[in-house]
């Protein structure tokens, strides 16, 4: 790690700490456990995936999750740059329940390489940004 970088550490561990508190942590984590292991499986699989765009996305769980996803960066990522990890990790609360309800209404894993893709690169934003501060799928039980 960077010399410069040792004073996020403390920040970040706080931050992690803290956004454990919250009702939500238990199963966003969780949920991030479950899209890590999806996403490695289809790595090893030879999957290839970039950024989730609307256009693969075909169910309204699956949009409506990418529209979270967006609106929800877009606010937390001043936090992350102000170095306010603790709000940043927060700021995600809110996709407990759009999170919910695409792993109760969409397969990932279907047949159709199109929407395959555009699931698995929708869960990698979704991984990428949750994660920004640490991993939190290594909380989950």
């Amino acid at each position: 790690m960077h010399p410069a970088q040792l004073w996020a550490v403390p920040k970040q561990l706080d931050a992690v700490r803290s956004s454990q508190l919250l009702p939500e942590a238990e199963s966003l984590a969780a949920a991030n456990k479950r899209i890590s292991n999806i996403l490695r499986q289809a790595e090893e699989k030879g999957e290839v995936f970039t950024d989730a765009a609307p256009s693969s996305l075909s169910e309204p769980a699956e949009r409506a999750l990418h529209a979270a996803i967006r609106s929800t960066a877009q606010a937390a990522d001043p936090l992350f740059e102000r170095g306010d990890y603790t709000g940043y990790l927060k700021a995600f609360a809110v996709l407990k329940d759009p999170v919910d309800t695409f792993f109760d209404k969409v397969m990932v894993m279907v047949d159709d390489d199109t929407l395959r893709r555009g699931r698995l690169a929708l869960l990698r934003d979704l991984r990428n940004a949750m994660n920004r501060v640490a991993d939190i799928s290594k909380l989950a039980a």
